[in-house]
């Protein structure tokens, strides 16, 4: 009797998905910190010029309002760096979907799910994952090809998943996914 249920153990080993998935989903960054150093230093040269200029004419306040308008830019980048930061890491290991979402201040969330329950859909321009009746959205700062793209990485490891196969975790073709 125990040569029976030691067969039944291997094939319901063998039929086990192994292997991991992991994918890290990152926002669009289209400016890398030299690009942002050349171009304050461009736009706070082009602010003091114009600013001098003014103030040569007599109108001093505008000098100022130079000034103003290059802090206002400078912040303006350093808060879209700051939510560049934030980014969601996605696992399929061990029967468990795991969706990690990262704040821009270090702070994360996990929802962790049964995977043979999990399928991704796009709805209404959004990305889903959907798990017994309960929706996650993840991407939300993915542009739509993105989202088409990691809705196909996400249904073929599951469908890799749910037929036991070796998940592998992909190989990126943006520079959203790592």
């Amino acid at each position: 009797m125990s040569r029976i249920d030691d067969r039944l153990e291997e094939e319901e080993v063998q039929l086990a998905a192994t292997g991991t998935f992991f994918l890290t989903l990152h926002p669009n960054r289209s400016l890398s910190r030299s690009g942002f150093i050349v171009l304050m230093s461009v736009i706070a040269g082009v602010s003091f010029v114009s600013g001098l200029l003014f103030l040569s004419m007599g109108a001093w306040p505008i000098f100022g309002f130079f000034g103003v308008d290059v802090l206002l830019i400078y912040l303006a980048f350093r808060l879209n760096f700051r939510a560049a930061r934030r980014f969601e890491t996605i696992n399929i290991e061990k029967d468990m979907f795991t969706i990690t979402r990262v704040a821009p201040n270090g702070d994360a969330k996990t929802e962790a799910f049964e995977a043979y329950w999990a399928r991704a859909l796009i709805a209404k321009g959004q990305l889903w994952v959907t798990n017994r009746g309960r929706a996650y959205e993840i991407g939300n700062f993915l542009g739509e090809e993105e989202k088409e793209e990691v809705r196909c990485l996400i249904a073929a490891a599951l469908d890799t998943y749910r037929k036991g196969g070796v998940l592998q975790s992909p190989s990126p073709s943006t520079s959203i996914i790592s």
